[in-house]
């Protein structure tokens, strides 16, 4: 059902199902196997009312499909939801976004699954949420709130002392917040991670960073917001109300 959902309407071959639920030497009676764990999804579908709900599995000759609406699988919320803060107009409504989808995690991506080919299913997933969550940290940091995030980068950047971003994220935030001293310091450590564990020094963009910092370059600082000349503008009176007028000023940008 996992591998189904994740490929919601689109064909899967018996054989791939075949393959995951034994990765070696499969049985003779495999593809039968699979054919009555396929009934029983169905006769669990019919049971729980999904028929109502127009989801249900389909057999096209060597293959199935579970035709249903994505949006009732989180995993396709979650990829919803990210395309939709990368075109949202504004950082806030970006990071409200992005913050909605990362909220829908709740531990690795078919924890309860046993097959040990569940990485290799999910490996896409987890690296979306990984791209997601960066995002979501670029849109907090140009609005400013880098000592909200301080935390929680320090704990991603400790878990994932591999993806250079994170740690730029993390050097970033510390030095808006004063702390140029622990900037520097994530970095050496991780510096000296990559070294021992890869061979690798830091891409030239955390290099930079890093040399940006000792400088104290003004760049580094949020940027000043430029004055923008607003305008009144008349809203219909509702009820009888006097004329109402509100403010309105363009999004302002660095």
């Amino acid at each position: 059902m996992a591998v189904l959902a994740l490929r919601i309407n689109q064909l899967v071959p018996v054989d791939w199902l075949v393959d995951l639920t034994w990765p070696e030497s499969p049985p003779q009676t495999a593809r039968h196997s699979i054919h009555v764990r396929v009934s029983r999804l169905r006769a669990v579908l019919a049971n729980a009312g999904a028929g109502r709900d127009e989801v249900e599995i389909i057999t096209h000759g060597a293959t199935y499909v579970l035709r249903a609406d994505p949006m009732y699988v989180d995993a396709h919320r979650f990829r919803a939801l990210v395309r939709a803060a990368r075109v949202a107009p504004n950082d806030d409504e970006k990071g409200l976004l992005l913050r909605r989808a990362l909220d829908m995690w709740h531990g690795p991506p078919l924890a309860d699954v046993a097959t040990p080919l569940t990485d290799q299913l999910c490996r896409g997933l987890e690296e979306a949420r990984l791209a997601a969550l960066e995002e979501w940290l670029d849109a907090e940091l140009r609005l400013g709130r880098h000592c909200d995030v301080i935390d929680e980068l320090t704990e991603f950047a400790m878990q994932y002392p591999h993806r250079q971003r994170l740690l730029a994220q993390l050097m970033l935030a510390l030095y808006r917040a004063g702390r140029a001293p622990d900037a520097l310091d994530a970095y050496r450590i991780a510096r000296s991670r990559l070294i021992e564990e890869l061979g690798l020094d830091p891409g030239n963009q955390l290099q930079q960073l890093e040399q940006a910092i000792l400088c104290a370059d003004p760049a580094l600082e949020l940027p000043q917001q430029r004055t923008t000349p607003q305008r009144t503008v008349r809203r219909r009176p509702s009820d009888g109300a006097a004329d109402e007028f509100r403010v309105i000023r363009p999004d302002l940008r660095p």
